[in-house]
């Protein structure tokens, strides 16, 4: 099946290659969840010249504004408006008979011969025929019509959760992709889901979207990957703490998940950093994924320790993925993350810490979700990867928390609050290795972790 692009790869992965040409495409929204840069983005994408773009504004939005707020948009090639992309209006014809919309749509797709059409906003134009007969007839045939000239046509409209139900353009269209913004704590955060696509494999689910100067920029829902059948390596890595290889075999199984827990203070951090910073001595290069310490004061805890971050800290190396708590979001990262681990070649990363995620989620479902997808690619990518956890010495950690079940390897850490602070480690678990599950002393001193 051909297919019409969105101007966006990670969309068109979505909707299993982009939209199918000669369909027709509902784009439902509330108002402000980014329907008409959408269309717009998909508009210039497939501007042509022999067979252009046909922008049709109803009673939504001035056509000058329209066209003003376009120029902002880094994808809106000025130079095309006109020839491939044509702007024209219905209002005028909505307001005397809004019965001949076909007739209107007949004229101007004879003159200008249109490869694909964008009719924004197609609710307006719809609710103007209040007689249902009418309505039906009307659409059926610029339905019928649109076919008949072999065009894509998009239709627009700012309907809301539920408005399908009885609304006949939802039956006739073979696409319907709906918007939705959505307030978490106090930032806002917009999904896209694609609730039909006739004769498309299409992936299901809500996948985030932002709104940039580039126009819409997708983070497609994280899946696990393909089947099963990768081969998991029997090598052996070293942690780079004096006593804690020998507490498991050899060291940590390559391509295993490590879930590290325990309460603020107890070196769930100092462990990963040495993990790392092994890694670099070893030839790995690492990844650390932080959300609690920007560059600035990853580097002065280097220094504290007598490392050199300078010459650690560098890609091909350790890369340093920082992304504040506040504006943290779970796709995003995740997107982040997979490019580096591709571009740098990553075989270690750590992820501190798993709490922040979990909240950028808002849903522990999602989560949960994420992060087995995660630890099953890094499996199959032979990445060793380690997650901290917060979580209180009485507790050990979070009940119920399912990453823990996840995890190949379990490393629990304590402290004992009495005349001198006292700090223990033990692994309750670890799949595929002997291991000793006795609480050991752990010290943190000026050169970093020594477990005795």
């Amino acid at each position: 099946m051909d297919r019409l692009g969105t101007g966006n790869p990670q969309l068109d992965s979505i909707l299993d290659g982009g939209f199918p040409r000669g369909s027709i495409n509902v784009v439902a929204g509330s108002p402000g969840s980014g329907k008409t840069i959408l269309a717009q983005q998909l508009a210039f994408a497939n501007a042509r010249t022999d067979r252009p773009v046909l922008y049709l504004s109803t009673l939504s939005e001035p056509l000058a504004k329209l066209l003003g707020y376009l120029q902002q948009m880094a994808f809106a090639d000025i130079e095309l408006i006109g020839s491939g992309v044509i702007y024209d209006s219905l209002s005028e014809d909505l307001k005397d008979t809004p019965d001949r919309i076909p007739g209107r749509m007949l004229e101007l797709i004879q003159q200008h011969r249109p490869g694909v059409i964008v009719i924004d906003s197609f609710k307006a134009l719809a609710d103007l025929m209040p007689d249902p007969q009418v309505a039906r007839r009307g659409i059926f045939e610029l339905a019928s019509l649109l076919t008949a000239y072999d065009t894509t046509s998009f239709w627009v409209g700012e309907y809301c959760a539920g408005a399908e139900d009885g609304r006949l353009e939802f039956s006739i269209a073979d696409g319907i992709v709906e918007l939705s913004r959505e307030q978490t704590g106090s930032r806002d955060e917009r999904f896209l889901r694609i609730a039909k696509l006739r004769g498309s494999a299409f992936r299901g689910g809500s996948h985030a979207f932002d709104i940039t100067g580039a126009g819409i920029r997708v983070y497609p829902r994280l899946l696990g990957p393909p089947g099963d059948r990768y081969e998991l390596a029997t090598e052996r890595l070293q942690s780079g703490i004096q006593g804690l290889d020998e507490m498991i075999e050899a060291g940590w199984l390559r391509g295993t998940s490590t879930l590290v827990a325990g309460p603020s203070g107890a070196g769930k951090t100092m462990l990963g950093l040495h993990f790392l910073r092994q890694g670099v001595e070893d030839g790995e290069p690492g990844l650390l994924v932080n959300f609690q310490e920007n560059h600035a004061q990853l580097r002065r805890v280097m220094r504290s320790l007598g490392w050199d971050p300078e010459n650690i800290v560098r890609p091909g190396r350790l890369d340093v993925l920082y992304s504040s708590p506040i504006e943290l979001k779970i796709d995003s990262i995740v997107e982040e993350l997979f490019r580096r681990i591709e571009e740098h070649g990553v075989r270690r990363i750590v992820l501190d810490a798993l709490a922040d995620l979990e909240r950028s989620a808002a849903d522990s479902r999602r989560f949960r979700d994420y992060m087995y997808a995660l630890t099953q690619h890094f499996a199959a990518r032979g990445v060793t990867a380690m997650l901290a956890l917060e979580a209180s010495t009485q507790d050990r950690f979070t009940p119920g928390h399912e990453v823990a079940f996840m995890s190949d390897n379990i490393v629990l850490l304590s402290m004992e609050l009495g005349t001198e602070l006292r700090r223990t480690i033990r692994i309750t678990k670890s799949r595929g290795s002997a291991h000793d599950g006795r609480g050991h002393v752990l010290q943190i001193t000026g050169g970093g972790i020594v477990v005795e």
